[in-house]
């Protein structure tokens, strides 16, 4: 990595010191920022995370919105537009500080009653001995989002289970589907869950999805997908998908669908037609269906509610929601059964998926609280910053000539490298994307990338204009420094106007 170091980094950054090591083996030194913060030396030899284990990583020293600034294991300091983040953030600056307001006044007299040695409200309660008084102002705030809507002739009979991370809430979800199901109807045999071919429900290793890295997944069974940048004819996928549903039907409780796929398939947009048409043959074999919207809903999506399936009409048992609902500050996902709690509670039941933490942070809570509230006035900004990611992304495709493109619609949009062309070669789609990756970090630009080969770009909801054209005019100038360095056909690509 040998990024250029960002002039305009502020003043207020700039201030902050601290000694770099790029030793493992260096005990390290302890340094102070200027607003009082330890930062440490050592570069995260012991720490096992998202990267290579015992690598040095960049720390994160400041953000304001989309602009981070981060100190590099060299000693430099740069500034860098974060565009990815995996959809774990939704606002920033002065928006997101008074989201954090209420949680953090009621911190803050809850530590001033501990110092005095008075009761104080708890943070945080485990499960087995109460819940949070946030608790209840959550679930009232939640309730008029719901994808679903209580008419005089159905009341909705729903119940949400509170998890950490996306991961658990689908387990939970599936965890609730699969129990009422065996609850009413006495039919034990429908315990598999049907997954995409191409999925992401959480870390392969043990989550629901299409990979299974350490032991196969008995649990769960694949259903055909349409594939991002592969065409395909839809009558013979729907061909496949029946008679995936004459093998395994029977056997099938529960289906997981992302109405806008994630990592797995760099934010490909499903077609709603096909999608219905898939949601409406598992019906008729008594399959229940869970959207999993942690990355594409709260808005994201931009088509106007705070869940796709809504926008859709898609109507799902269930649906999971995650991520940004803690402001990107705190974990919180969750589960939303539509119909069952009567069931579950009837039996002395409720979710199996519950552990400590599940639902026990206040200060998750009240945040999950004000970005609800926050949401639905920015619906119609989200749509309008969609449209303007269209015209951004639709022209980087052109100037791409083949070499990448992008999908995606609101403020979730990926890039996948394709197969064609010069990419058919062995081992030159791999070094076009680490060639573009270089060009990304020496520019300051970090988007999402993700194994399937492209990246993911999901800025703040609050981010301006200004900076969404910033975004994608860093991208343009890393497209074509890669096309250059790869040699990327020879012809002038034709380039549309993004202004």
């Amino acid at each position: 990595m040998n990024p250029v170091k960002v002039s305009n980094v502020t003043k207020q950054v700039e201030t902050m010191t601290v000694s770099s090591s790029t030793s493992s083996d260096d005990n390290g030194t302890d340094s102070t920022t200027a607003n009082g913060a330890k930062l440490s030396s050592v570069p995260h030899g012991n720490f096992a995370g998202r990267y290579p284990a015992g690598i040095a990583q960049p720390i994160t020293l400041a953000k304001n919105g989309v602009r981070h600034i981060r100190l590099l294991p060299s000693g430099e300091k740069e500034e860098v537009l974060a565009v990815g983040l995996a959809c774990s953030e939704c606002f920033s600056g002065p928006r997101l500080a008074k989201l954090l307001q209420p949680g953090f006044e009621y911190e803050k007299k809850a530590m001033e009653d501990m110092m005095a040695g008075n009761f104080a409200a708890p943070l945080s309660i485990h499960t087995s001995a109460g819940v949070p008084a946030a608790l209840s102002g959550f679930i009232e705030a939640l309730e008029p989002l719901l994808p679903w809507k209580a008419t005089p002739e159905e009341k909705l009979d729903w119940c949400v289970s509170l998890q950490l991370e996306g991961a658990s809430a689908v387990w939970a979800g599936i965890d609730m589907l699969l129990q009422v199901s065996i609850l009413s109807s006495g039919n034990k045999r429908r315990k598999m869950v049907a997954v995409g071919a191409q999925s992401y429900h959480g870390p392969p290793s043990t989550s629901f999805g299409g990979k299974s890295p350490l032991w196969n997944k008995n649990y769960q069974v694949k259903y055909p997908v349409p594939e991002a940048g592969v065409p395909y004819d839809e009558t013979e996928l729907l061909d496949k998908y029946s008679a995936f549903l004459d093998k395994h039907g029977e056997e099938i409780g529960v289906m997981l669908v992302e109405p806008q796929w994630g990592s797995s398939q760099t934010g490909l947009v499903w077609p709603k037609d096909l999608l219905k048409k898939y949601i409406s043959m598992a019906r008729e074999r008594g399959i229940k269906i869970l959207c999993d919207e942690i990355m594409c809903g709260l808005g994201r999506h931009g088509q106007g509610t705070l869940f796709l399936s809504e926008a859709w009409d898609l109507d799902p048992d269930c649906v999971t929601f995650g991520k940004a609902i803690g402001g990107g500050a705190f974990p919180l996902s969750g589960a939303i059964l539509k119909s069952g709690r009567n069931v579950l509670g009837g039996q002395g039941r409720s979710v199996m998926q519950s552990h400590t933490f599940a639902g026990s942070s206040a200060r998750a809570l009240m945040t999950g609280t004000e970005v609800l509230k926050e949401i639905t006035e920015y619906i119609p900004s989200i749509i309008k910053l969609g449209e303007e990611m269209k015209v951004i992304t639709d022209y980087l495709s052109s100037l791409a000539d083949g070499m990448l493109s992008f999908q995606g619609h609101g403020l979730m949009w990926g890039c996948l490298f394709t197969h064609n062309d010069k990419h058919k070669e062995e081992g030159a789609r791999s070094r076009a994307i680490t060639t573009f990756r270089k060009h990304c970090e020496n520019l300051g630009v970090i988007p999402y990338f993700v194994p399937v080969g492209g990246f993911m770009v999901t800025p703040c909801y609050d981010t301006d204009v200004g900076t969404i054209y910033d975004i994608g005019e860093k991208l343009e100038e890393a497209i074509k420094l890669t096309m250059k360095d790869i040699e990327w056909k020879t012809q002038e690509p034709v380039a549309a106007d993004a202004t």
